[in-house]
């Protein structure tokens, strides 16, 4: 029903006015922002909040000159660790023996020239059909046959339909905010991410220069930010885990298959077992301004994902918020885990899922038989939608016990493990509509992922995470590939000396409308748009003896929360038709009512234009329904 009446208000507004190409506009991105803070609500999150004692964030207004900057610092005793350029004018900061930190954020933000002062918080690394050889049925989460865990046949992301399509691309980086991988791995290896700058990537040898001139020495293959060096080897399993579900190579005979078989996965570790931050957490601990590092290094170096399957505490902090918000500016979706705690995070405020940004997917899990995971958070506004994330096998290091009985491969728990999926299947869809152009936004591909969900309406077990999350829909790599397929097999045949029909292949899956646009002046402008599902459109009003050259494309609504209302999506053009009117009407049947045209309310009008152009009067009214309708739902 929502389908169509999306379908319904969009063809109103269009028929009569026509549409532009939209589909490579990152409509929506911000600039980066900034929130209003007080030391009253910093002091008030640090309440409840574990953080790094002796140290802070402090963000100093635009225009303040260095040398201001300085005195503050020496003011307060202070020594700087760490600047960003992600948050600008943000600074890592040593305070002085026997400050707290409560004294300091007070202190720093009586100054006139700190916008906010806020703890370095503490965040924990979470609990934790290919020719593969633990494929089926152990990966039901990819292809469920109903014979693993006593599942449910069929209650899978499609992983396998999907895979016809594409099987990724290593153009598209991937960055894993984890505690490490295991970069030895065979089923890993070759999907790795290295650093071309670096001249060690060449040999496999470390120099002790920083070739690139990126602040970080020999980091050929990533960079450990916990503990401060070049090796981001993983000595959790943790991080290896979730890279395996983004990555594993696939089709190789060996192991597992990853949702990507070809990608580039880039170990970004954040999470430490040193004995200082693992008792912060319990098994690896970190902090936030190496968060904030490793979301910095990502995007310079070319990440389109960053998946972060980690727990927050509830704790709101501002440059964190800040530092996604600039990597949003960069085109960088970032996949964030609900978290394991039953918890409903509309209510208890953990980040990064209530973030309100527009490049954030945060992520519920699910089990075998599509209900929601007994230890999985949830919320029906800031959690967007559910994937799978119980009695998941993927990659750990190859020096750790495991108790599969495999060698370098286990099961784990969680929503670290939905998030990932959720990570591979954005890496599929910019495979495979942006392996040559880049055709969709990181705004488009989120769209995707969050509409072409399966819901309730698509049976199974899927009524348990209804109004838990925000589409009450599980990941489907399948639909969110198929939406927009290119038409194929245009036509144009002339039928009369002013009449053109155009039919074509209909291979969307989940399309709202047709766009056709004619070549006017050399420019290919919209002339109609029809319904989903639709083959045929028949264009009038032509000029005798003229040659006309047409296209087509699917276009869709889709989703963009927080924000209301909808950006649109649209496919590849089809391939052109082109052909010429007769200048004579001699067996050829009358002219029929059809087609399309610009804006026209008040010039003279064919049947159906004037039936568009009515509409459009009316179109307020119908909007208000719509939305009206769609809230409705969502309540």
């Amino acid at each position: 029903m929502k389908k169509i009446l999306i379908s319904a208000l969009l063809t109103i507004s269009l028929a009569a006015c026509g549409m532009s190409n939209t589909a490579g506009v990152p409509a929506g991105t911000p600039a980066s922002p900034s929130k209003v803070v007080t030391a009253k609500a910093v002091l008030e999150s640090m309440a409840t909040a574990k953080y790094k004692d002796g140290e802070l964030l402090v963000k100093f207004r635009s225009g303040i000159a260095s040398k201001t900057l300085m005195k503050a610092h020496d003011v307060m005793g202070s020594t700087v660790l760490r600047k960003y350029d992600i948050v600008p004018n943000l600074q890592q900061v040593k305070l002085a023996d026997g400050l707290t930190v409560a004294q300091a954020v007070e202190a720093y933000m009586a100054d006139p020239n700190v916008e906010y002062a806020e703890p370095n918080y503490v965040r924990c690394a979470a609990s934790i059909n290919a020719a593969d050889s633990f494929f089926t049925p152990q990966q039901w989460a990819l292809h469920n046959t109903g014979t693993f865990a006593n599942g449910t046949f069929g209650v899978d992301i499609k992983a396998r339909e999907a895979w016809e399509l594409t099987q990724g691309n290593r153009k598209f980086v991937v960055a894993v905010l984890d505690t490490g991988i295991d970069y030895d791995h065979p089923d890993l290896v070759s999907n790795l991410w290295t650093n071309s700058g670096e001249m060690s990537v060449h040999d496999f040898r470390t120099n002790g220069i920083d070739d690139d001139l990126n602040g970080y020495k020999d980091d050929w293959r990533g960079w450990n930010f916990a503990d401060g060096n070049n090796d981001p080897f993983d000595d959790i399993g943790h991080g290896t885990h979730v890279s395996g579900i983004i990555g594993a190579v696939g089709n190789n005979n060996i192991g597992v298959a990853g949702v990507m078989w070809n990608t580039r996965i880039m170990p970004l570790k954040i999470f430490s077992t040193a004995t200082s931050k693992a008792s912060l957490c319990g098994v690896a601990g970190g902090f936030v301004a190496d968060e904030i590092a490793a979301i910095q290094y990502a995007w310079r170096n070319g990440a389109s994902i960053i998946n972060g399957s980690f727990h927050t505490g509830l704790d709101y902090c501002v440059s964190e918020y800040n530092a996604i918000a600039e990597a949003e500016t960069h085109g960088v979706l970032f996949v964030a885990a609900a978290g394991n705690d039953t918890h409903n995070v509309d209510l208890d405020m953990r980040t990064p899922a209530i973030f309100d940004l527009h490049n954030v997917i945060t992520v519920a899990a699910t089990d075998q038989n599509d209900r929601l995971a007994t230890f999985s958070n949830f919320g029906p506004k800031a959690v967007h939608m559910a994937a799978p994330g119980v009695y998941i096998l993927s990659t750990v290091p190859t020096n750790q016990p495991s108790s599969f009985g495999g060698e370098g491969y286990d099961f784990m728990d969680g929503t670290s493990m939905a998030a990932p999926h959720v990570a591979g299947v954005a890496g599929l869809i910019y495979s495979y509509y942006n392996k040559d152009v880049n055709h969709f936004t990181y705004l488009q591909v989120r769209g995707l992922l969050l509409r072409y969900v399966d819901t309730v309406a698509d049976g199974q077990n899927l009524e348990f995470i209804n109004g838990r999350v925000w589409t009450n829909g599980r990941l489907n790599a399948n639909k969110a590939l198929t939406a927009l397929l290119q038409p194929t097999g245009l036509t144009a045949t002339a039928t009369n000396i002013n009449e053109i029909t155009l039919t074509w292949t209909d291979n969307a899956k989940g399309e709202d409308n047709y766009i056709i646009e004619r070549k006017i002046a050399g420019v290919f402008t919209t002339v109609g748009t029809i319904p989903f599902n639709s083959t045929r459109f028949v264009d009038t009003g032509l000029t005798p003896g003229a040659t006309y050259e047409y296209r087509v494309k699917a276009m869709a609504f889709l989703p963009n929360p927080p924000s209301s209302g909808f950006i649109t999506g649209d496919s590849f053009y089809s391939n052109s038709a082109t052909t010429t009117t007769p200048t004579s009407s001699s067996g050829l049947p009358a002219a029929s009512d059809g087609g399309g045209g610009g804006c026209s309310i008040g010039s003279r009008q064919n049947r159906a234009t004037a039936v568009a152009d009515s509409a459009v009067i009316l179109m307020p009214l119908f909007v208000v329904a719509v939305l009206r309708g769609i809230r409705r739902r969502k309540k």
